[in-house]
């Protein structure tokens, strides 16, 4: 199957890139959806952050997309892609060290 050539890495034969990055924006999107109705629900600060990293995560796919459409290019998008993974890394560090040091505080005040 052949898709309107518009230049980019969608042009042409490359259908299945497409579709696997459109089905990784979708998945990532629920998993996004779903992380910030956790925050809403807990309104803690590690909740956020991993909130936080899934948006970050989502936006991977939507720089891929617009790369493949020409819209963004090759060097933009492999750099926006490596900041966009080095937040993700620091955001769930930062929550897994916000909750850790949450959590030994409370056991050493003994609630």
């Amino acid at each position: 199957m052949k898709l309107p050539s518009v230049g980019g890495y969608f042009g042409g034969e490359t259908w299945d890139i497409a579709a696997v990055v459109v089905l990784s924006a979708v998945a990532v999107a629920v998993l996004c959806g779903l992380a910030v109705t956790a925050y809403r629900q807990r309104r803690t600060r590690p909740y956020l952050l991993i909130a936080l990293a899934l948006t970050a995560l989502f936006a991977r796919p939507l720089i891929a997309l617009l790369s493949g459409f020409s819209l963004v290019s090759a060097p933009t998008h492999h750099f926006l892609e490596h900041a966009l993974d080095t937040l993700f890394v620091v955001l769930v560090l930062g929550a897994v060290y916000y909750a850790r040091t949450i959590e030994k505080r409370l056991d050493e005040e003994g609630l």
